[in-house]
């Protein structure tokens, strides 16, 4: 565990494995509703006011390893930029950022709710948390409801937002969304290869992880077989899967095989989405998965980006989302604590943020403030607008591992049919 202290005068970083520093902060301004339409040129979040507390409050902010500001590899140092400009407003809020994984043992959600009944003093005011350990910490009863006005704008993107007027309070403001999209090279068609008869009747190569190495189906595969009509629950909310789907989306795969556009022998050895897109840079392949965040730090020259092929061409992707939540009982400090919570989420600071970090933002207007091209903009409002939510660990554990399963079955032959890999997929799936 580290933790992070900012300062007016500077940034100073913990020299031991652990120590407190600490940051002055300042007033954020509200999370802007906007009165134009998403396609809208934004106006400029104003500058906010300092309104004083009646003494100085000292937060303390849980953040996943991804964001972590000691690795210079993450890109997050923004965070020391964002939080001292912060302080030079409010400067009677304190911030002490505390690093943790992600997800599992020691992680965030794990770590919020060991220390709600043994430590309760370690808790943090602020935590940002994925979708699942959200949903969850909030049913524990381990977060403080918001106010739900702050996502129901259509600046946030479908994935997140609050549609129903009738739902009066969140447990999160989305942050970031981490997803997957494709590149392809420029010369090999006019317009995007979007739908599998495109891919196939142009004879391009594919390259996508078919080697994950904990046995379930990338986000590609899982976004596949969606975008063929898949579910993946039933009424109950258990795991489900459709032989219709599986079958049209392994019949793809088998001919994909058949006509030599997956090399068996190289899927096989790529584990993830970044070890496609390494291959792909070195000249590998006609179209090639990758890290939505990370195409979008340094787009390769001489190509183009899409979503994920489906039967239709119509975008999909897998949406991770990660939000912002408040912990805090403490009225003195959820008051502080909204302050910050509203600062970080502005358009301007989640722009930084996720360019610095190769993440995506959760409402359309960070991604203006990107000032690319407008043609790469409305690519990105049509991918995040066709995005679907990650699913539940436990539906998305066992379809994953069954997906994963007849689609090594296919790849290896040995099945003949896709009907036969369907049904390898289902009996994985119900054993």
């Amino acid at each position: 565990m580290k933790i992070l202290q900012l300062g007016l005068l500077g940034i100073v970083l913990a020299i031991a494995c652990s120590g407190c520093t600490w940051l002055p902060t300042a007033e954020p301004s509200q999370v802007a509703t906007p009165t134009e339409s998403p396609t809208s040129t934004p106006e400029p979040t104003p500058t906010p006011t300092a309104t004083p507390l009646p003494g100085i409050a000292t937060l303390t902010l849980w953040v996943p390893d991804f964001l972590s500001p000691y690795e210079d590899a993450t890109g997050a140092v923004v965070f020391h930029e964002q939080l001292a400009a912060f302080s030079l407003i409010q400067p009677d809020i304190q911030v002490q950022i505390i690093v943790k994984k992600a997800t599992g043992a020691g992680g965030l959600y794990n770590m919020l709710s060991t220390a709600y009944t043994a430590a309760p003093a370690i808790l943090p005011d602020v935590i940002i948390l994925n979708a699942h350990d959200l949903n969850t910490a909030a049913s524990e009863g381990y977060l403080q409801p918001l106010d739900a006005t702050l996502v129901q704008t259509t600046d946030f993107f479908p994935l997140v937002r609050i549609t129903d007027p009738a739902i009066t309070t969140t447990y999160g403001v989305p942050f970031l969304i981490t997803a997957e999209q494709i590149a392809y090279r420029q010369n090999i068609a006019a317009t995007p290869p979007l739908s599998w008869t495109a891919i196939l009747t142009g004879n391009y190569a594919l390259l996508f992880p078919a080697a994950p190495a904990d046995g379930l189906a990338s986000d590609m595969v899982l976004a596949a077989y969606i975008g063929a009509g898949g579910a993946t629950s039933d009424e109950s909310g258990k795991p489900k899967l459709d032989r219709a789907a599986l079958e049209q989306l392994y019949r793809f795969v088998a001919e994909m095989v058949k006509e030599k556009l997956i090399d068996v022998e190289r899927v096989s050895n790529l584990t993830d989405a970044t070890t496609c897109w390494t291959l792909y840079q070195e000249g590998t392949g006609h179209l090639s998965v990758v890290p939505a965040g990370l195409y979008w730090s340094a787009p390769l020259e001489g190509s183009l980006p899409g979503w994920m092929p489906t039967p239709t061409g119509n975008p999909i992707t897998i949406g991770h989302v990660w939000s912002m939540a408040m912990v805090s009982q403490d009225p003195y400090h959820q008051n502080a604590a909204l302050k910050l919570l509203e600062w970080l989420t502005t358009p301007e600071q989640v722009a930084d943020l996720t360019r610095s970090t190769r993440t995506l933002p959760a409402r359309f207007h960070a991604i203006e403030l990107w000032d690319l091209p407008p043609e790469e903009t409305t690519f990105l409002k049509q991918l995040l607008d066709g995005a679907v939510p990650s699913l539940p660990p436990a539906v998305d554990m066992p379809v994953r591992r069954a997906l994963q399963a007849g689609l090594t079955a296919v790849l290896n032959a040995e099945v003949e049919t896709p009907e036969e890999a369907a049904s390898y997929a289902l009996n994985s799936l119900h054993p």
